[in-house]
């Protein structure tokens, strides 16, 4: 199946982590059974563009698939209507795809701090603890994520980078290689106390050279449409490829509908 880029990377990333991908001619449904609460690892992804805007069939089908989920998530090949969308009170998200195919700038890393990959019990405790902070909803999600990733590392596919102030975890990056010439990164953070310094940047670079030395050809990242992240990225070295669409609703959060004009 030819699927975006985006969507094609985060697919292989769930599959790495041991998500479950079942086929259908028009669609995919994607579960995570390690994590149940995971939206975008428990989800409906529509394969076919003509039928993007059927948001009660695809609804339907989501609630079929997960039928004691809280949350509704639903992936989307191409872009939809808008306004199918707000009729069920769905929340529209798009988010470019962004990738680099030459040199990845690697600024030297601020003073005061070193950066390495993660490799000790601590070093992932931390970088549950950081996420923890940054998310307090989301405790026995992020263990859940840490234990995912010390899986996928320990098998090679994927290297999580850290920026440490002394032995204190300052920011992190994960970056996912598949064997094909392709490698995706994951989950930019930085703790507020440690922003605009430079160590995003930093971090992007070493994960890069990373990714290259093991045969990576194209680096794909993802961000929020015209947003500082993707601005960031631009500027490192990544280029416009195309863009992610999914809709979704979770709970205790209603989506803001702007009606059509």
């Amino acid at each position: 199946m030819d699927l975006p880029l985006g969507w094609r990377t985060d697919l292989s990333v769930l599959r790495l982590g041991g998500s479950t991908i079942e086929e259908y001619p028009d669609h995919l449904v994607v579960r995570t059974p390690a994590n149940p609460t995971y939206y975008w690892g428990n989800f409906v992804f529509v394969t076919d563009p003509d039928t993007v805007d059927d948001a009660v069939g695809w609804l339907a089908r989501f609630e079929q698939c997960f039928p004691d989920a809280g949350h509704r998530s639903i992936g989307l090949v191409a872009e939809p209507t808008d306004q199918a969308w707000h009729d069920v009170t769905m929340f529209i998200e798009r988010a470019d795809v962004l990738v680099a195919h030459g040199e990845v700038a690697q600024p030297p890393i601020a003073a005061g701090y070193t950066a390495r990959p993660l490799a000790t019990p601590d070093d992932w405790l931390q970088s549950t603890r950081l996420r923890q902070a940054a998310f307090p909803e989301q405790d026995e999600f992020e263990e859940r994520v840490t234990a995912t990733r010390i899986a996928v590392a320990a098998g090679g596919a994927l290297t999580w980078f850290g920026a440490f102030a002394g032995d204190r975890l300052a920011a992190e990056l994960g970056i996912a290689s598949f064997g094909d010439g392709v490698a995706r990164y994951q989950s930019v953070l930085t703790h507020p106390d440690h922003r605009r310094r430079g160590l995003t940047s930093h971090l992007l670079g070493a994960a890069a050279k990373h990714a290259r030395d093991r045969g990576a050809e194209s680096l794909v990242i993802i961000a929020d449409a015209d947003t500082d992240a993707g601005r960031l990225y631009r500027a490192a070295g990544f280029a416009f490829d195309s863009v992610n669409y999914q809709v979704s609703r979770v709970p205790g959060v209603v989506p803001s509908i702007i009606p059509a004009g």
